[in-house]
This record gives structure tokens, C-alpha cells and sequence, in this order.
């Protein structure tokens, strides 16, 4: 048994068997590409960052929403408006819907027909496209299996129908990645494998290539998703494609060189495993280096605050995964395989010579400030006017012709550019918001941000249709009162007529009729003054949030008010009490004049009483009626005046029908949470969507303070936000990305070779070749294809890609500066010369590599590229 094992050890089969053990299990614990990046489509924030607030207070809104993805089913004619018979049909499909809401984990709907007060907000302003809003809680399917479902669930004939928002969008955006990712990773390795067999003509050494990487790239892409799951290490959508680019191209080039080596080495030795012990233990020192280094440094990326580039440390598992890999894997089939490796052709490989190179290097010695100044010709325009826009959005690599995608577009040409994309403030208070005292400053704050810059529409619990209504405000209510006393005058007038009559003929059964008429007059009055007093609160509301000045006007107007109303008020009680006595008086003067002429003296003197009380009650409605007429023309000044525009609900409105259904649609269930949701006029940009964030986060924050509502928790969602963040995040923490990098590189080689201002100069000559690069490739996208912005994930591919090669490059000179026994100007030419055919053979893996990342159709991958 021992001698079995030792032969095997011997041999490196066993080697082969850990390998063959440790890629079969990593097949299979490795999920599906696909399935993985559909687990890690949408971003994940801190816990203290608003999309995570936002999240929170969303599980707490009740009603079985707190895990629901609130999507927009948008119907669109494109001939015109919709019409009554579509109308009709869309209504029919909507019913069906509900019909099958359980079905389609729908929990909650809402159109125009539920969603009277906010037809503004579901209804373009040229009636040729309505939104239906679903809230669908995907438990048992994923919220892209519902999509598909209902897609061909509310289609509606003669009408174009979708199903968009911003989530689905970015799940689209995350489909096409995987696709992408398939496609270009076995483009990528396909590309290896020419490379290889084309470079040693060769059918064996491209076959024994791929098995390592292959191996390489399973057992890193399981063993980084297996960390991510159990551990929550930071991961994203571009983790499988950068763990495959990185395996790939240093791979490979790692491949052409052992097996550049093997081959010099069976000129010399042809024993077949001498031969592969001497090739490994030549270049397992530069290539352990290497391989350490970018561990080490995408190790370190791993403390970066920002999960995007937090993810990072993915390649630092994979470069040691791939150093294990090519050092031992390969050595297995090489020392078995031997000369036969490079079958079909055994030719020796003639060495290349490079004249360019060369000659570079010999005029560089020659005359060294011209070719400095060369360089500098060539750089730094580039470096000088350097700029690169990103962008944000996951519309940038989807199709056009994606129904989402579709349907966004619909949106954003009917209502505004931002309408697709809106963001929706959450605020929780710690009593419920159905009363007067905190509905107040909520429809403040809706109309401050509905005149924010770059704001197109706010929608709220008092305000669902993004404009303030009537019924709901102290001006409307004023109207009423007014109205009450103008009739009251009248009233009061045709009293006075009647009065007057009567003092000249006395009749009964007038004075009857005139005693009802008072007594309604008074139930009037008293109406007015209950009135009154409502509304000297409601204007003592007012001026409390007024100035100073504002404060005792609107106070002095209201006692005056208030005194003129009392005044009026005991005036009608003693018109009233005249009318009675009156009438009470003339009815013994009926009885005595009926039952005995004895008492027409007393008649006469009590109809003479009577005659005077009636002038002394008509002079009493003259001056009542002049107090209700300069009453009248004081609410009609006080209507017209700002005063007049305050949010003020009555109970008996607070219990009406609309407004309950409002309620519903903006409240949570214990009526504690409620939304904003702000409409922006255009579509979030990088130019200015943090701003834009910032100045609404503000105006919010500045609105409340000193309100009911100062102490309640708010939090920002939408996709505005999210891209807001990334943006911010990026820019901030990408500087730190390039410093790890920078750093890491210069450290590894100073240590190497144990210099410092040669490693330093050929690290600044690669970041200004690298950032020319990037200008070149903008400036190439801006004429081509029209492109103005980089897909943001492309710098961190591409300085992921350039951190491998740089390392490889740079590290390499300096250990043959460290190992050199030559002068350095000695060192200098036979060097850069050699260089020159590394760069050569670096480029055209590049190159080719390149172009296989260009098959994704992708115009992140072309940037990259």
C-alpha cells in the first residue's frame, strides 16, 4: 500500500486526484451562473442607508405589503386617447385580474376606479395611457416568473399593454448579464484554446490548457459563492464574469510561458519529468510571487465600504486557486505527456526577434529627453483633458425591445422622463395621521416639493392627484360661512319690510309668521357663530406658523370678528323676544276686543306699546342687518387673503368616502405610515442625480422642523436613490480601490527588487499608458457608437484586468533587475528588448481576449474590451 501511495505521489497522480475530487464537487455545489446572479440582481445596503430604512418601515405598513414589489401594468393607445368601448376592456382584464390574485400573489390593486381623488397620477395628461398599480408578493415564484405570467394576463386587444418598474428593469438588466456572462465566458476560453494551439501548433497543449482553467474556474467560482452564501461575503452580478477574465488571461499567459519553458528545457533534457521539475522550479518563484501579490491585494479590497467593490476579493481566491492550479495540474500532464504535449509539431520554437523594440530601446538610450518628450506628446493630451462620464442606470445593456424596457419608455414619454423611475418618501409618525393637526404640515411639505427644482409632480395622502383639493382648505369653507350670512341679510331685510308693515296694521297671523322667521334667524346666527369659532381656530392656526406681524393681524381681525357676531348675535335674541312678547300682546287684545268693548281704551294703549316696540325692533334689524353686511365684506377680504389657503379637514370629511379610500392607498394599517412619491422631469443622471437626492433629502428634513412632525422617521427609496448611492459610493471609495492597487503593486516590487525609483517610474509609465487607454477607448465609443457614458462597472473590470497584467509586467522586471549582475544601462538593452516580447506575447492574448468579450453584445463588455 505504501509503495502504491508512493508511486502514485511520484508520478503526481495523486495530485491529478485531489484535482479530479475537487472540480467534480465544485460542479456540483456550484449553483447555475444564471440562477446566481438572479439571487444577487437587486443591491444590498447597510442597514443605516435609506433603501434599508425605506425597507423597514415598508414591513411595517401591514395589510400583507411588507414583503410586496409594487409593479405598474401601463395599457397604452398609440392612435390616440383611450377610448370608452378600451376603457371598458381594460376594466374587464382588470377585474379578471382580480378575479386571480391569489394565483398571481397579488395582494393589492389600484386604478382609477379605487383611485378616484388620484386619476392625475394613473392618466397621462392626453388620455393615451393609463397605469394600474399592483403589489405583488412573490413567496413561491420569483418576481420574473410572475412578470412573464402577467404580461400575457392583462393584455388588452387594440392596446399595448406592460409590465414595468424599476425593479423589473434591473432584474432584466441582470438576465442579460448572465447571458452575457455564458456567452463571453466560453468565448473566452474557445479564444485560449486557439491561442495556445495556434501559438505551438499544437492539439494537446490547448486541451491540457483548458482542463487547468477550467479547473481553476469551477473550483474558484464555487468556493467564492459557497463564502458569499454562508458567510455574506459581498457579492455581485460581475463576480462569475471577473473570476473567469481573471482565470483566463493570466492563465493562459501563465500556460504559454511553462510551456515555453518545457519546451526550451527537452532541447536540453529530454526525460520528460526532469524536464518538468526544472521548468517548475524555474517558474514557480515569479509566478508564486505574482499570484501572491494580486491575493494579497484583492484580499485587501475585501475592507472596502462598498459591496460593489467590495466583492473584489473573489479574484484574491481565485489567483490562489489559479497559482495552485497551473503549478501543480499542469505538471502532471507535462511530466506525463513530455515532448508529445506539442503534437502534432516537435519543431523547437525559433526565437522571435523584436527589431521594434529594439530600436526603441537604442533611441531611448540615445537621445532620452526627446523620447521623453515623445511620450509625454502622446500621454499627456490624454491625461490633461481626461474624462469619463458613468452611467448609472441598468438600462444600459438591455435590449430596447424588452417589454419592461417598452413599457418604462411608454411612461416616460406621457407623463415625464422621471415617471418610470420615482422616488417615494416614507414617513412614520407616533400617533395615527388621520386628523386635522398633522395632515396640515403633510400637504405643506407636499406642495414645497412639488415646486422643488427639477420636481415634476408630488403625490400624498392630501394630495393624490399632485394638486391641492378644494374642499379640503379654510378659503372653500369661509366661502360657505359667507354664503350663510348674505342669506342671513336677506332674511333680516324682508323682516324689516314685514315689521314695518305690521307696526302700521297690526295682524296676528303675521306676527305669527314673523316670530318662525326669527326663531329660524336666530338657529341661523347661532350656526354663523359655531362657524365663526371653527374657523378663529383655524386662522389661529394660521398666524401661529405666521410672522409676527401676521399674527396680530389675523388675531384683531378675529376678535372684531367674533365681537361684531356676538353683537349680532344678542341682537336676533332680543328681535326675537320683541316678536314673541308682541304676539303673546295682541292676542289678549283679540280676546278683549271679541268679549267686551270695555277694554278698547286698554286695546288702544297697548297697540300703541305695541307700535313703538315694532319701530324699536325695526331699527333692531336695521343695525343687525349692517353688522351681517360688513361681516359678509370682512370673510371676502379674509377668502382672498393667504390666510385663506390652510389644509383644515372637518371630521365630518375625514368619514367621507374618498378620503377613506385615500387612506387606504396612502396609509399604512395602523395609519401611523405614509408616502410621498415624487415624480422628477427627467430620468436619473449622473450629472446631476446626487444633487438632486441631496435637495429633496434637505427640503424634507428643513419643512418638518418645528412641526407635529419633526420627531417622525423618514426614509428615501426608488431608483433615483439607489443610483444616487452607488454614484456616490463609487466615487468616493474607487479612489481607494486604485490606491490598494497602486500600493500593492509598488510594495510587492520594491520588496523584489529591492529597489524603489525604478519600480516607480515603470508603475507611473503603466497608470499613464492605462489612463490614455481609457481616454482613447471614450473617446473611440463617443464617435462609433454615440455612446457619452461608460457603463459604471467597466472601470472596475478593467482596472481588475490591468492590475493582473501590470503585475505580471512590472513584477517580472523586477526580478530581473534584482537578479542582474550588469550595469544598468548593460541591463537596460537586452531587457526592454526581451520586454518587448513579453509585451508582444501579452498583447495578443489581450487582444484576442478582447474580442471574445465583444460576443456578449453587451456595451459594458465592448467598453471593457
Amino acid at each position: 500500500m505504501k509503495e502504491t501511495i508512493s508511486k502514485l505521489h511520484k508520478n503526481r497522480l495523486f495530485t491529478l486526484l485531489v484535482w479530479l475530487i475537487m472540480t467534480f464537487i465544485a460542479i456540483i455545489v456550484a449553483p447555475n451562473v444564471t440562477d446566481t446572479l438572479q439571487s444577487y440582481s437587486q443591491p444590498t445596503y447597510s442597514q443605516s442607508s435609506q433603501p434599508a430604512q425605506a425597507q423597514q418601515l415598508r414591513k411595517d405598513w401591514g395589510y400583507g405589503l411588507g414583503q410586496a414589489s409594487t409593479v405598474n401594468v401601463v395599457y397604452n393607445n398609440p392612435k390616440g386617447k383611450i377610448t370608452p368601448q378600451q376603457q371598458t376592456k381594460i376594466d374587464t382584464a382588470l377585474n379578471k385580474l382580480k378575479q386571480h390574485q391569489s394565483f398571481y400573489s397579488i395582494k393589492k390593486i389600484v386604478t382609477l376606479n379605487t383611485n378616484v381623488a388620484g386619476q392625475q397620477q394613473l392618466l397621462s395628461k392626453d388620455g393615451s395611457t393609463q397605469i394600474a398599480t399592483l403589489d405583488i408578493d412573490a413567496k413561491s415564484n420569483t418576481l420574473r416568473v410572475l412578470t412573464n405570467e402577467l404580461v400575457n394576463e392583462v393584455k388588452v386587444s387594440g392596446l399595448q399593454s406592460y409590465i414595468t418598474s424599476p425593479e423589473i428593469v434591473r432584474d432584466v438588466n441582470n438576465e442579460k448579464t448572465a447571458q452575457v456572462t455564458n456567452i463571453v465566458l466560453i468565448t473566452l476560453f474557445a479564444v485560449s484554446i486557439l491561442i495556445v494551439g495556434i501559438y505551438f501548433r499544437s492539439l494537446l497543449a490547448p486541451l491540457i490548457s483548458f482542463i487547468t482553467l477550467f479547473a481553476s474556474f469551477v473550483v474558484s467560482f464555487s468556493l467564492s459563492t459557497i463564502l458569499a452564501k454562508h458567510f455574506g461575503f459581498a457579492y455581485n452580478q460581475y463576480v462569475p464574469l471577473e473570476i473567469g477574465i481573471a482565470t483566463v488571461v493570466i492563465g493562459t499567459i501563465w500556460n504559454v510561458y511553462i510551456y515555453r519553458k518545457l519546451r526550451s528545457v527537452l532541447a536540453l533534457q529530454r526525460e520528460a519529468r526532469y524536464a518538468t521539475k526544472q521548468t517548475i522550479d524555474d517558474l514557480r518563484f515569479p509566478i508564486t510571487v505574482v499570484g501572491s501579490a494580486l491575493a494579497l491585494i484583492f484580499a485587501c479590497c475585501g475592507f472596502i465600504n462598498y459591496d460593489q467593490l467590495q466583492s473584489l476579493w473573489t479574484l484574491g481566491v481565485t489567483y490562489v486557486v489559479l497559482m495552485l492550479a497551473t503549478l501543480t495540474l499542469n505538471a502532471v500532464f507535462l511530466a506525463a505527456l513530455g515532448e508529445s504535449l506539442f503534437w502534432p509539431s516537435n519543431a523547437p520554437l525559433t526565437a522571435m526577434k523584436s527589431h521594434f523594440w529594439t530600436q526603441a530601446t537604442e533611441f531611448s538610450l540615445w537621445q532620452p529627453i526627446a523620447s521623453f518628450m515623445v511620450v509625454l506628446y502622446l500621454t499627456l493630451p490624454f491625461i490633461y483633458f481626461y474624462h469619463t462620464s458613468l452611467n448609472y442606470s441598468p438600462m444600459t445593456n438591455v435590449t430596447q425591445t424588452n417589454q419592461a424596457v417598452k413599457g418604462a419608455h411608454v411612461l416616460q414619454a406621457h407623463f415625464s422622463e422621471g415617471k418610470a423611475t420615482p422616488i417615494t418618501i416614507y414617513l412614520k409618525n407616533n400617533q395615527p395621521l388621520d386628523n386635522e393637526k398633522y395632515l396640515q404640515h403633510l400637504d405643506q411639505l407636499t406642495s414645497k416639493l412639488q415646486h422643488t427644482k427639477g420636481v415634476s409632480a408630488a403625490y400624498s395622502l392630501t394630495q393624490p392627484s399632485g394638486m391641492p383639493i378644494e374642499k379640503y382648505y379654510v378659503s372653500n369653507q369661509l366661502q360657505s360661512i359667507g354664503l350663510n350670512a348674505k342669506q342671513a341679510t336677506g332674511q333680516l331685510s324682508q323682516a324689516s319690510t314685514g315689521i314695518q308693515t305690521s307696526g302700521s296694521n297690526l295682524n296676528l297671523s303675521t306676527l305669527k309668521q314673523q316670530v318662525k322667521d326669527m326663531q329660524q334667524l336666530v338657529k341661523k346666527s347661532n350656526q354663523i357663530v359655531e362657524d365663526s369659532s371653527s374657523l378663529a381656530s383655524q386662522v389661529n392656526s394660521v398666524a401661529a406658523n405666521a410672522s409676527v406681524s401676521v399674527q396680530q393681524g389675523a388675531s384683531r381681525r378675529v376678535r372684531l370678528y367674533q365681537q361684531k357676531i356676538n353683537e349680532l348675535n344678542q341682537s336676533l335674541q332680543s328681535v326675537s323676544a320683541g316678536i314673541s312678547q308682541l304676539n303673546a300682546e295682541g292676542s289678549v287684545i283679540q280676546n278683549y276686543g271679541q268679549n267686551s268693548a270695555n277694554n278698547l281704551q286698554s286695546y288702544s294703549q297697548q297697540i300703541s306699546q305695541v307700535q313703538k316696540q315694532l319701530k324699536q325692533v325695526s331699527g333692531q334689524v336695521h343695525s343687525s342687518t349692517d353688522q351681517l353686511n360688513n361681516i359678509y365684506d370682512y370673510l371676502n377680504g379674509l377668502q382672498k387673503s393667504g390666510a385663506a389657503n390652510v389644509y383644515y379637514i372637518t371630521k365630518a370629511q375625514l368619514a367621507d368616502t374618498d378620503f377613506l379610500q385615500t387612506m387606504l392607498n396612502y396609509t399604512s394599517q395602523d395609519k401611523k405610515i405614509t408616502t410621498i412619491q415624487v415624480v422628477l422631469k427627467n430620468a436619473p443622471s449622473s450629472k446631476n442625480n446626487v444633487q438632486q437626492v441631496k435637495t429633496l433629502e434637505d427640503q424634507v428634513n428643513l419643512q418638518l422642523r418645528g412641526t407635529p412632525l419633526s420627531a417622525d422617521k423618514v426614509a428615501f427609496s426608488g431608483e433615483p436613490v439607489t443610483q444616487a448611492i452607488n454614484q456616490s459610493k463609487y466615487s468616493h471609495h474607487f479612489v481607494t480601490l486604485l490606491a490598494i492597487v497602486i500600493i500593492g503593486i509598488l510594495a510587492t516590487v520594491f520588496i523584489v527588487s529591492r529597489s524603489i525609483l525604478q519600480p516607480l517610474y515603470w508603475t507611473v509609465a503603466f497608470v499613464m499608458s492605462a489612463a490614455t487607454g481609457f481616454q482613447l477607448t471614450y473617446l473611440t465609443m463617443h464617435y462609433v457608437t454615440g455612446t457619452n457614458q461608460f457603463d459604471w462597472q467597466v472601470p472596475m473590470l478593467a482596472v481588475s484586468i490591468l492590475t493582473a497584467i501590470a503585475a505580471w509586467q512590472i513584477i517580472a522586471l523586477g526580478l530581473s533587475f534584482r537578479y542582474t549582475e550588469l550595469s544598468l544601462l548593460e541591463w537596460i538593452r537586452p531587457t526592454m528588448a526581451s520586454y518587448g516580447k513579453i509585451v508582444r506575447y501579452i498583447l495578443l492574448v489581450v487582444i484576442a481576449l478582447a474580442i471574445g468579450l465583444t460576443f456578449g453584445a453587451s456595451f459594458a463588455m465592448i467598453e471593457t474590451a
